[in-house]
């Protein structure tokens, strides 16, 4: 049967209705709250890095916050995902130490200086569950945790040089990093998305419920 321009218009508006009720299932599901237990938002602990890690100093959460959010993540993507090497918050950049920390700080003057900051009671409130594409590159994708956090605040302007010229040949700046826990990737390259500077209205993909 051969179809008539008329007939072949109708399909295709129908199949465009089809894919838009599709889209916004799709989209609507992404921006379902993620769950967190309110337990696993303190006691947090400072841990160095490794030689491989891009922080010099971050937090480490516990395994069950890590682990449930990656499961969450995962089954809302619906493809396969990656833990990042050491799933911790950073607080000081390798990059940022280097160039712009190390004359004044070394890595543990900031560890001593993280440890009496914060403490088994320190909490963290959740902002959202970012995602970051990098479309520069190879078109890899982020999922991480970003959070309030008082005390990382007052980490990060402490250790504010008070003569930069004696630091490094870089300027370092306080408020250039974001408290974020990276949570999953779609690859391994993992170093290439530091330092993060969320933008809520851009990064932010769903609320957290905290229960």
């Amino acid at each position: 049967m051969r179809l008539t321009p008329k007939s072949l218009g109708i399909i295709a508006v129908a199949m465009a209705v089809v894919a838009a009720l599709v889209w916004m299932v799709f989209v609507d599901e992404q921006s379902q709250p993620y769950n967190v237990d309110t337990a696993m938002l303190s006691g947090w602990t400072v841990v160095a890095g490794t030689a491989d890690d891009p922080w010099v100093v971050a937090l480490r959460p516990p395994d069950a916050l890590t682990a449930s959010l990656f499961q969450q993540v995962s089954k809302k993507a619906g493809r396969t995902l990656v833990s990042p090497p050491h799933s911790a918050l950073p607080l000081v950049m390798r990059k940022e130490h280097d160039e712009a920390l190390q004359g004044v700080f070394g890595i543990t003057d900031i560890d001593r200086m993280a440890r009496g900051t914060f403490t088994e009671i320190s909490r963290f409130e959740p902002v959202c569950i970012g995602h970051l594409v990098d479309r520069a590159g190879s078109g890899g994708e982020l999922f991480f945790l970003a959070v309030n956090s008082r005390e990382f605040n007052d980490l990060r302007i402490e250790i504010q040089p008070d003569f930069p010229e004696h630091a490094g040949v870089g300027i370092y700046e306080a408020g250039s990093l974001t408290p974020v826990l990276p949570i999953a990737m779609t690859d391994r390259n993992f170093e290439r998305w530091w330092p993060i500077k969320l933008d809520e209205a851009v990064d932010c993909q769903a609320r957290v419920a905290v229960k």
